[in-house]
């Protein structure tokens, strides 16, 4: 017979079962919404619209029929309580009508039950690399098969269709037993096959299949690729794994390299106070006692970067203890700009309310409002305009820091959090003594406060810096 031919006549001229279900599901659908849609216009069209709910949940069932017992037992109740309300209401039934719709009801519950959509393996669930194919039960040929079974045996879809399932798997009793499982009814998972390409070449793959009244619908998944996907997976765990690490080790750093640093400085900076505040007693002259003055002042840097190094440790850490508490905003700031003079470098304009107030740890958010406005100042040219400004509403506080100043790269912005990132590094730090720790222990505070904070920035304009508080946090401990 043609029809057992070879795979080219098979393509060609044989008749896809997978189509001609297809046709006949919508088919028989199509006909019986054209005879009642005939029959309501001819006769009684009052009697139809009251059933035309149905229409549009049959076709959903078709559509989504993996969830087929949930669909049939919605649309049998719908059908029922309807039918029994109208009847109760004294409704008369028109009894073609009634045949129609049970015919449209039938219909919806083999639709969802039978004929599922062929990508529907395994309950409906596709492996992510798995290629999809159907058999025929009784002659075994694949009715059709996706792009990506067809490039897994080097072939093309037309090929394809139509080859027995002999010619590419060629290990007799594996696949009598795992079609003869098929054919009892049973679902088959991960079954252990090599198929051959088109070259010959072999690939190992895990079969899974589901039977089915037309067709058993099956996947390949390539061992070869799954295979490679793991690698990379446990590539991409094995790279968190080193950063992880590496941060770890880094923050071990920071806190040995301060711990050991502060050490020796301590005497140091205890030697060079006296000097400096007694020089009659120790006989230093006026030009000794402004170069110990400065190495004074280098030190004291010295030991507030050791210092901030610690805590930064100490925060990435998790340390670090807050307890909330009520405070005043605009003490805070006020605070902040008389503790370094800032109102005789820069025009500070407070847009606060003298009422408002934030729960948080005042030490802490008071370091960050200190970075925030120092940055404000010191990344700023004359006329230097600051503005600190809040408002509020039913999630957040809002407080925001703004300048006029040089403003940073929007490229730039996601790194200025890091530790020791400076956006112009030798520039800005010969120009402003900044070491970039201000704005990292900044960030992890307001995280450490229920917040974080937001940078809206146009180079040469300046930034904007917003510390988003979020309502309703516990205290910390």
């Amino acid at each position: 017979m043609a029809l057992w031919g070879s795979a080219g006549e098979y393509g060609m001229f044989s008749v896809n079962p997978y189509r001609m279900r297809k046709i006949g599901v919508y088919g028989l659908l199509a006909t019986i919404l054209g005879l009642i849609l005939a029959y309501s216009l001819l006769s009684a069209a009052g009697v139809a619209f009251s059933y035309l709910y149905y229409i549009p949940l049959v076709v959903v069932a078709t559509i989504f029929s993996n969830r087929s017992i949930w669909t049939a037992a919605a649309l049998s109740l719908g059908y029922a309580a309807v039918t029994l309300f109208l009847a109760i209401g004294g409704y008369i039934f028109d009894p073609v009508l009634v045949f129609l719709f049970t015919l449209l009801y039938l219909w919806g519950m083999a639709g969802v039950t039978l004929f599922t959509p062929p990508d529907a393996v395994s309950g409906g669930k596709r492996p992510d690399l798995a290629g999809l194919f159907g058999l025929d039960p009784g002659s075994l040929l694949i009715t059709h098969a996706d792009t990506q079974f067809c490039d897994l045996l080097g072939r093309r879809r037309d090929e394809v269709a139509g080859l027995p399932l002999s010619s590419i798997w060629l290990d007799e009793p594996g696949r009598t037993a795992f079609c003869g499982m098929l054919g009892r009814g049973v679902e088959v998972s991960n079954y252990e096959a090599c198929l051959y390409g088109r070259d010959g070449k072999s690939v190992p793959v895990l079969l899974s299949g589901k039977p089915g009244m037309l067709e058993f619908q099956c996947s390949a998944l390539d061992l070869g690729s799954l295979e490679t996907f793991v690698q990379a997976q446990n590539s991409a765990d094995e790279v968190k794994k080193r950063l992880s690490e590496e941060e770890m080790r880094r923050m071990d750093f920071f806190k040995t390299a301060a711990h050991e640093l502060r050490t020796p400085l301590q005497p140091v900076l205890g030697y060079l106070y006296l000097l400096t505040e007694d020089r009659e007693r120790y006989g230093i002259s006026e030009e000794t006692g402004r170069m110990l003055k400065v190495c004074l002042d280098n030190i004291q840097r010295e030991r507030s970067i050791v210092n901030r190094m610690l805590e930064l440790s100490l925060l990435d850490a998790g340390r670090v203890i807050c307890t909330s508490a009520e405070i005043g905003l605009g003490d805070i700031v006020r605070e902040v700009i008389a503790a370094h003079d800032l109102a005789s470098s820069a025009r500070i304009t407070m847009d606060v309310g003298e009422d408002v107030c934030l729960r948080v740890n005042r030490d802490q958010f008071y370091l960050i409002m200190e970075s925030l406005i120092l940055n404000a100042v010191q990344y700023n040219d004359d006329p230097r305009l600051i503005t600190v400004g809040y408002r509020e509403d039913a999630a957040c506080q809002y407080v925001s820091v703004t300048d006029n100043g040089i403003g940073i790269d929007p490229v730039k912005i996601g790194a200025i959090f890091e530790p020791f990132y400076l956006g112009d590094e030798e520039k800005l730090s010969r120009s402003y003594n900044r070491m970039g720790l201000g704005l990292p222990i900044a960030e992890r505070y307001a995280r450490l406060n229920n917040g974080k904070i937001q940078v809206e920035s146009t180079p040469g304009m300046g930034s904007t810096f917003t510390v988003v508080l979020h309502r309703g946090r516990d205290d910390a401990a």
